[in-house]
């Protein structure tokens, strides 16, 4: 993608995303901005003067002023049909800044796109509830909307800024306002393609959350905005993120030279990880990312189930789950949905007690879970997992379970956490292993069974590395890739499945 014409006037139109430029460039001489003239149809939209600019939105772009003074009028993208009319793209607008960098302190040149419409621009309902109506018990003011605006940072010389960051915040913005599931800093994204959408082979395929080195959070007159940096990371970085740190892996690639600097410019470019950056496939201390949102179903075996009578990986069993699902309204992520952000299958949190082992999920939802009287307690259990979440199951085990705590794959309204016996206030205990209340399930693993599902799933940690770069810089590639379809059994009573995702639905 481009964000140019051949005659370089931008094109105007984002490939898979109703974007379009809301104002004309013309090259200044002193630096690669382009200066704007605003159409005369959207002055509008971004107001003549205060009275006609909403008080959220007038906030954010003051803070832009603020960090660019001398770019009254940036580039900028919006949506041709507002979200609340319809529309598909949730952010309004997508302002796109010239930044010359820090050279001296390895900070390249880039292109600054920072969105609006994450947060209450508006305060009216029409996109997020009024903020008379947000409740928050913390003594910090509340959040506006989401409490979040996205940010991104493209080492690039161009005149002209590519348009492909754009679509790139919208696919996140979608994902955040249908999941509901709100990015934090420290957290990753698992995207398993070119950032750019090209077919190119590029390593900087995956994305950490960082808050904005320049943009600091801001009081509006709806509630707090947070800026949040998205970060292009590499496998390598992706996975020492999930098995460790993603703040720490954020600091390697901050002190790189080649990584982008101390303000994480992303260069899709880049073909070798951050110095020092490692990855413990076999940990002996405590793994802070305590779950993931990933496609995962589950079902019940009854006691009578045999060995020979079970059902094949991709059976009636699984088609039967399906159906339910189905039926459930669960199908929200997967559904008519299409473009990049149909890879985004994984985004981090921490939980502290199992109370919280959903957190992201709505408390209407958490409430109906807790307020069901009935807990069912069954023989055993079929697990079904994406090979994105099944590649986690070495650090769920490893650096979870075995460490005395609890770990969490989440799909919608669909949970299954595993845990050991020693975690308080859980369903599931020693004696009954498999509970469930509503669609949550949780599984109880003695340190027995955590040691041999441990030594069965140790290869599994490799299903998601396409990048073909290994874990460290001394690692070599001797590790064969399981195939799929592929289910692991733990006695009768607990099987694991892992699928491709074409096969889960």
């Amino acid at each position: 993608m481009s964000g140019s014409s051949s005659s370089g006037a931008p094109s105007g139109v984002v490939q898979n995303s109703a974007l379009s430029f809301v104002a004309s460039a013309q090259p200044m001489q002193s630096s690669p901005v382009a200066s704007v003239n605003f159409q005369e149809e959207n002055r509008d939209e971004m107001g003549q003067g205060d009275r006609l600019m909403p008080a959220g939105l007038k906030a954010l772009c003051e803070a832009c002023s603020r960090l660019y003074p001398d770019q009254p009028n940036p580039l900028q993208v919006t949506t041709r049909l507002k979200y609340w009319l319809g529309g598909h793209d949730p952010l309004d607008y997508i302002s796109m800044y010239w930044n010359p960098g820090v050279p001296d302190e390895n900070v390249p040149p880039h292109w600054h796109y920072i969105s609006f419409g994450m947060s209450d621009l508006h305060g009216d309902g029409r996109v997020h509830p009024p903020p008379s109506q947000v409740l928050c018990s913390s003594p910090c003011p509340p959040p506006s909307g989401f409490g979040i605006e996205l940010t991104f940072r493209l080492s690039c010389d161009e005149a002209q800024p590519p348009l492909w960051p754009a679509a790139l915040l919208q696919a996140l913005a979608r994902y955040v306002f249908t999941t509901g599931n709100k990015f934090l800093a420290g957290d990753h994204v698992s995207w398993h393609r070119a950032l750019d959408g090209s077919g190119k082979q590029s390593r900087v395929r995956h994305l950490l959350v960082s808050e904005d080195p320049q943009l600091k959070t801001i009081r509006t007159p709806h509630g707090a905005v947070t800026f949040l940096q998205m970060v292009g990371c590499t496998g390598r970085e992706l996975r020492a993120a999930q098995r460790g740190s993603g703040f720490d892996v954020l600091k390697l690639i901050g002190e790189d030279p080649n990584c982008g600097g101390k303000w994480l410019v992303t260069s899709v470019k880049r073909r070798v990880s951050a110095r020092r950056t490692r990855v413990s496939r076999h940990s002996t201390t405590l793994a802070q990312l305590a779950g993931v949102s990933a496609r995962v179903r589950w079902e019940t075996i009854p006691q009578e189930t045999s060995e020979e009578s079970c059902p094949s990986p991709i059976g009636s069993c699984v088609e039967q789950q399906i159906k339910e699902t189905l039926q459930r309204g669960l199908t929200t992520m997967t559904a008519e949905r299409t473009g990049p952000e149909g890879h985004m299958s994984t985004d981090s949190f921490e939980m502290s007690s199992i109370e919280r082992a959903l957190p992201h999920v709505g408390d209407s939802m958490q409430n109906s879970w807790r307020d069901e009287d009935s807990v069912e307690y069954f023989d055993g259990v079929h697990i079904i997992l994406n090979a994105e979440g099944a590649s986690l199951l070495p650090l769920a085990i490893e650096g979870r379970v075995l460490q005395g705590s609890h770990f969490t794959w989440r799909e919608g309204g669909t949970a299954v956490t595993v845990l050991p016996p020693t975690v308080n206030g859980a369903l599931a205990t020693l004696q009954k292993p498999y509970a469930a209340r509503g669609s949550w399930l949780q599984v109880v693993i003695p340190k027995e069974l955590a040691l041999d599902i441990s030594r069965k799933v140790s290869s599994l940690s490799r299903l998601c590395e396409s990048d073909s770069e290994t874990d460290s810089d001394e690692e070599s590639l001797d590790t064969e890739i399981p195939v799929l379809p592929l289910t692991i059994s733990c006695g009768e009573s607990f099987k694991i499945t892992v699928l491709r995702d074409c096969d889960m639905l």
